[in-house]
């Protein structure tokens, strides 16, 4: 009986000291890895995406652990890194992304295992606040972003957390980068996660930041709050890169085509297409110009239902002079126009004509798809005794994309623009199938490549003025191929797009 008790006890201390030994093990190799792997506060996502069977081997142990026998302080150290390491898993796998919210199902679907339970990114961030009620985790949980906190290069221990966690508190309260004070007004812009977790910052806020800012705020001072920046925290240079050449640089990310936008984010774009096609010889031949101004604001409801509003401003001038510009059409006449000798009924017209209400919704967790529901409403006198367009129209979109490298993004669009005109004979207008190749030249500038049925080819760019505003200019021409012309444009000799357009999202 004394040897059974003798063994018992020996066994226990045995399994006791294999799960310390794991969880050293655990805290060991995490740390070589952010020290590796995490650069002036951001990842670098791109060696990873090559390079990943440490991270790997690490989601493996994290899947594994046995935390029954561990004391609530290691605890609390392993679920930090443990949600960071994970996090990062999801961006790798996904890589090349520009934000975590591209992943439609990043936060709230794809299921990770941490000490032997399957959890969301989602419910393990909820599930860590909620076990150890500490604010300061705020400020050690990463979130793969610009806005959340930063990411350290080296891992938390169980042995000096609460220093560790002070001192992340004290870095980020006194980073202009978040914590924005303006002395002159008496105002502070503030990340949004003092808002969307007030309770967790006692009854102060200002309190709260007091205690760990080296330069004191004024306790009546304005409280704002600032938009949430979801840019990838990627770190894009090698490990040995230089941070002087870093300094005071902006940072930019490409806007990547997406099927829908990141939830609580908004896109603004302003798109001006130009359609223009001649007929005829050079002296005697006429000219239609075609202008559509796009203006639509969407608005990203959950990360993978977007609603927005459109509105279409059209010009038109049709049997012009050729030799006439078509740029001539932003002149915004409503008149007879200079009657060509071999046409008759020559006119321009222009106007606000029509406002559109759109649904998106991505229903896949695991495929880049898309569909958009739209309806054009016509709208009349915009100005005055416009009559440019008065058909109401049900606009159906299908949207994929995929990325095959770092710098390189296929996109595709499938629309149906189905006229409806009462009392008239219902006519199917067929789909339009158009592709663009992205090419990420840097992350500032993009050159695409697009084409319609491999029948109108174009070329244009994309180039960032600021970090979250786009400009982008297209031209396109169809080919000459006999007989095409006649199914597009009856008699046409040339027929060309000019395009430019600006993209804001916050």
């Amino acid at each position: 009986m004394k040897q059974l008790i003798l063994f018992f006890i020996f066994f226990l201390f045995t399994a006791s000291s294999a799960k310390a030994q794991d969880m050293d093990a655990f805290f060991e190799q995490s740390n070589s890895f952010f020290s590796t792997y995490a650069q002036y506060n951001n990842v670098q996502y791109k060696i990873l995406h090559q390079e990943h069977e440490e991270l790997d081997a690490l989601v493996k142990r994290i899947a594994s652990v046995n935390l029954s026998a561990v004391d609530r302080q290691t605890q609390k150290a392993f679920f930090i890194n443990s949600y960071n390491l994970l996090v990062i898993n999801v961006v790798v796998a996904h890589y090349p992304i520009a934000s975590p919210n591209e992943v439609v199902t990043f936060w709230d679907e794809i299921e990770q295992e941490v000490a032997g339970k399957k959890y969301t990114l989602e419910n393990l961030k909820a599930y860590i606040l909620e076990t150890f009620q500490d604010p300061l985790l705020h400020f050690a949980l990463v979130d793969a972003s610009m806005s959340s906190a930063q990411i350290v290069d080296f891992a938390y221990q169980s042995t000096n957390l609460n220093t560790q966690l002070e001192d992340r508190a004290i870095a980020f309260m006194n980073d202009a980068k978040y914590i924005k004070y303006n002395e002159e007004v008496n105002e502070i812009i503030l990340p949004k996660i003092f808002k969307t977790n007030r309770l967790d910052f006692g009854i102060s806020v200002i309190d709260f930041l007091n205690k760990y800012r080296v330069k004191k705020l004024n306790k009546e001072v304005q409280l704002k709050y600032a938009n949430y920046d979801w840019r990838l925290n990627s770190y894009y240079k090698n490990t040995n890169t230089v941070l002087k050449n870093k300094k005071n640089k902006v940072g930019y990310s490409p806007l990547l085509q997406m099927i829908t936008l990141p939830k609580s984010s908004v896109e603004l774009m302003f798109f001006n297409s130009l359609y223009s096609v001649t007929y005829g010889d050079k002296n005697f031949g006429s000219r239609n110009s075609y202008y559509n101004g796009y203006f639509s604001a969407f608005y990203g409801v959950t990360g993978r239902l977007d609603i927005g509003v459109t509105f279409l401003l059209r010009s038109s001038r049709e049997n012009d002079q050729r030799k006439a510009s078509p740029f001539k059409v932003f002149e915004l006449e409503r008149a007879p126009l200079n009657p060509n000798p071999r046409a008759s009924g020559a006119y321009a017209d222009w106007g606000l004509s029509h406002i559109g209400l759109n649904v998106r919704f991505a229903p896949f967790k695991k495929i880049n798809l898309s569909f958009e529901q739209g309806v054009m409403l016509p709208i009349q006198n915009l100005p005055k005794e416009n009559t440019v367009d008065n058909s109401l129209y049900s606009v159906t979109q299908v949207y994929y994309s995929h990325s095959f490298s770092a710098k390189t993004q296929l996109f595709l669009a499938l629309t149906f623009w189905q006229p409806i005109r009462p009392g008239e004979t219902f006519v199917f207008q067929p789909p339009l199938l158009r592709g663009f190749v992205n090419y990420f030249v840097t992350p500032r500038f993009t050159i695409f490549a697009t084409t319609m049925y491999f029948l109108e080819w174009g070329a244009g760019v994309k180039y960032m003025l600021t970090p979250k505003l786009e400009i982008q200019a297209m031209f396109s021409y169809y080919i000459p191929i006999p007989g095409i012309y006649d199914a597009i444009s009856p008699g046409a000799n040339t027929i060309m797009t000019y395009n430019l357009g600006f993209r804001y999202r916050f």
